[in-house]
């Protein structure tokens, strides 16, 4: 496979499975459930929208985590360099 080849295939991935989508799903589920008290938040505080974007991201990495121990392995390895 080529780095083109390789940039298309991440593009449909993509398209296929919109992240943004995903996001905006899990971010109204995460303000509806009642987990988090933020009514009493500074305005211009992003401490709990930093909180539920990152457990937004970690939920979706948990989805998409390699299931072969070498898939996990790479991933590994790729992240250090990310």
């Amino acid at each position: 496979m080529t780095q083109e080849q390789l940039k298309d295939n991440f593009r449909v991935l993509l398209t296929i499975n919109h992240p943004l989508r995903e996001i905006e799903e899990l971010f109204l589920k995460s303000v509806q459930c009642g987990a988090l008290n933020y009514s009493e938040e500074e305005e211009d505080s992003y401490r709990t929208a930093k909180i539920i974007y990152h457990s937004i991201l970690c939920k979706m990495a948990s989805r998409w985590q390699p299931l072969a121990q070498e898939n996990k392995n790479d991933s590994a390895n790729l992240q250090k360099f990310l």
